[in-house]
This record gives structure tokens, C-alpha cells and sequence, in this order.
């Protein structure tokens, strides 16, 4: 399972890159990692940038949303047991909700964690966020300086 900013950079880059990007930031490589994405970036229009920004803030609030909403899942399964114990159900029927609900839960679990602690996808999106905004600012200056 991988985080949603990890998957953000490997369809934007590639599971390769993706890979090479983690083995630089390892050897804190910063510098190679923007590079590459700075030169990749380079190649796309200004449409696309647009695209890729829209997209790069959608999975953030992504991210966040699911940090947020943790604490709601954490409630919602404590209450749910609780209501399974508390309706008295047979053990045929009681010990196959409990494993279900609890499996729905710790998938949540998993997936708060990988996106809570996921500081080495973190820093690669800021690269490529740093990368994407001196792109776009670049194409705004080129084209004020065009309209003088």
C-alpha cells in the first residue's frame, strides 16, 4: 500500500523514477531529484502545468482528508462494536460482523498510517511543487514581458 502523494509521483513519473527519487533522497540527492523533475516538467505546456497543479492540490487535500478523518473512523468502529456486543446477536452472526468491521478498520488503520507518516513521498512532492510553481512562474513572467 502506498501513500497518495507516493502514487501522485508514480503517475506522474513513473514507478522507475519513482524508485530512483527515494535512492537519491537516501543519499540526499535533492538537487538530481529536482533536476530531473524540473527537467521533465519543462517539456509540458502551459495547459498541462495548469493540469498538473490542479491535480498535485487535489491530492494533498486528499491526504489530509484522510488524516482528518480518523478520528471519525476510530469513533465509528468503537461504536459499532459496541452495538454488536450490545445487541446480544449469536456467535454465528456476532463473530463474523466483529471480523468484518475490524478488518474495514484496520484497512483505515493502514491507510492513516502510510499517508500520516510517509515523509520521504512528502519530500518529493514539495520538489516537484517547487519545480511546477518556478515553471508556472517563469511562463507568467515570459508572458508579461511579452504584452510590454
Amino acid at each position: 500500500m502506498k501513500s497518495v502523494l507516493g502514487k501522485l509521483i508514480q503517475r506522474r513519473f513513473g514507478c522507475e523514477r519513482y524508485t530512483i527519487y527515494t535512492e537519491k533522497l537516501n543519499k540526499k540527492e535533492s538537487m538530481d531529484i529536482f533536476c530531473d523533475i524540473y527537467g521533465n516538467l519543462c517539456r509540458q505546456s502551459q495547459e498541462d502545468l495548469n493540469e498538473a497543479l490542479k491535480e498535485l492540490l487535489g491530492y494533498v487535500q486528499m491526504s489530509i482528508r484522510i488524516s482528518r478523518n480518523f478520528l471519525y473512523i476510530t469513533m465509528g468502529y468503537l461504536v459499532a462494536i459496541a452495538m454488536l456486543f450490545l445487541l446480544e446477536l449469536s456467535l454465528p452472526v456476532l463473530l463474523p460482523s466483529v471480523a468484518v468491521v475490524s478488518a474495514s478498520y484496520l484497512y483505515k488503520l493502514l491507510e492513516f498510517v502510510k499517508n500520516r507518516y510517509c515523509d520521504r513521498d512528502v519530500r518529493i512532492v514539495l520538489i516537484y511543487k517547487i519545480a511546477l510553481f518556478h515553471l508556472l512562474e517563469e511562463n507568467c513572467l515570459q508572458k508579461e514581458g511579452q504584452k510590454l
